[in-house]
């Protein structure tokens, strides 16, 4: 056989393959029939309208949500209008916009719910209720609407050393518009679209960097402390220390990077917001860059969970000193990095001073090793050598 009859023969062998592929569904009833293997590119939406979206539902059989395009961000309804991240919600309008069909199921309606593809009011169970996604223009008028159903596994042609099975990853979806009865596996699982609010808000949180002096209020005065230093590099020494006071500076080490990677969880509304108050103990931070902030917390629940509010302000220096000997060169680069300097840290307190009025969840391990009592702080006294007893003792000889 030549070599021209060989490559002719493969090719012929992979289109019959191509068009021969025939998935079936495994399990009694059989409602879904086939999947059509198709190689053409076919848009699951062929007029997505992604620049009038302003405003996305998302329900299912757990619960709704809503996210609307506010005058300057994305915002979470369930929220009371906190700014949601945009970055997955733009993400999946492109990617709905882009959606193609990988292949057409057929499949009648009275099957819909082996494919979790049955409207939530009305599927009996969870397994068999579809996730709808409704796109709404800023007027509330529905303009298309994507049906979520079940998760496409695709084998990976080795064991699990888990279940014992195969192993498998998820690879695609089953979906259908809202406008029409037709199914179709995509390469996309929507994995993002969460029920859940807390999972769409920003979490851009605060960040608090080269403490000058931090300070603890608290309900017990006699124990509140404030820490000081005058370089960045230098230890902390305790303001106000009476003559038998000196800090372990292994102690308070940890005060130097408070707050320097403070992660939120959520935000605090409703009912929940009247029964988590910061009113704990409150931080008072001043650092070299010239910001001030005021952060107090409340009570650590069982899950180590505690209510955090904030309140900052910022006084930078303006301009800049200048050398004695600066070239025109010198003085124009050096005020170029200054300006970009100062730009920045107006940056971060615009964008901090967002945050205030908010009461936030965040972990405890924020301020487990901060929130300690002045006694705590202190180095503990050494034991005082026992006293002489005027007595001579005899070598080898130990008195009762």
């Amino acid at each position: 056989m030549g070599t021209k009859t060989l490559i002719r023969l493969l090719i012929v062998l992979a289109v019959i393959g191509g068009i021969a592929a025939i998935f079936h569904f495994a399990g009694s009833g059989g409602g879904v029939s086939r999947e059509v293997a198709t190689t053409n590119k076919t848009k699951v939406f062929s007029d997505f309208p992604i620049n009038e979206i302003a405003q996305i539902h998302v329900k299912s059989q757990e619960g709704e949500l809503t996210l609307k395009k506010g005058e300057k961000a994305w915002v979470v309804s369930e929220r009371d209008g906190y700014p949601a991240n945009a970055e997955p919600i733009v993400g999946m309008l492109r990617t709905l916009w882009d959606l193609n069909i990988v292949q057409p199921v057929t499949i009648s309606r009275s099957q819909y719910g082996r494919l979790s593809l049955i409207a939530p009011d009305e599927a009996p169970t969870a397994e068999e209720a579809a996730t709808i996604v409704t796109f709404k223009d800023s007027e509330g008028k529905d303009l298309h609407s994507l049906w979520l159903g079940k998760l496409f596994e695709r084998s990976e042609g080795r064991p699990d050393p888990f279940s014992g099975g195969m192993a498998t990853s998820e690879a695609g979806r089953y979906v259908k518009t809202g406008s029409s009865n037709s199914v179709f596996l995509v390469g996309e699982t929507f994995a993002d679209v969460a029920l859940e609010p807390s999972e769409w808000i920003d979490k851009t949180f605060f960040r608090v960097e080269e403490i000058q002096s931090i300070e603890i209020v608290s309900g017990d005065k006699p124990e509140d402390w404030k820490l000081t230093r005058k370089e960045g590099e230098a230890d902390f020494a305790l303001a106000g220390a009476k003559e038998n006071e000196k800090l372990d500076q292994p102690k308070v080490s940890s005060m130097k990077s408070a707050f320097s990677n403070a992660q939120m969880e959520d935000v605090f509304i409703g009912d929940d917001l009247k029964e988590n108050k910061p009113e704990e103990t409150t931080f008072k931070i001043t650092t070299f860059e010239g910001f001030n902030y005021e952060i107090s917390v409340g009570e650590k629940n069982d899950l180590n969970e505690l209510p955090l509010a904030i309140k900052v302000s910022g006084k930078f220096d303006e301009k800049r000193v200048e050398g004695e000997e600066e070239s025109d060169e010198e003085k124009a680069r050096f005020d170029k990095i200054f300006a970009d300097a100062l730009a920045k840290l107006n940056e971060k307190l615009t964008a901090e001073k967002a945050l205030e009025g908010h009461v936030f969840k965040v972990r405890s391990y924020i301020v487990d090793s901060i929130i300690k009592k002045r006694s705590e702080l202190l180095a503990e006294e050494e034991p005082a050598a026992p006293a002489p007893s005027g007595e001579e003792v005899a070598p080898g000889v130990t008195l009762p």
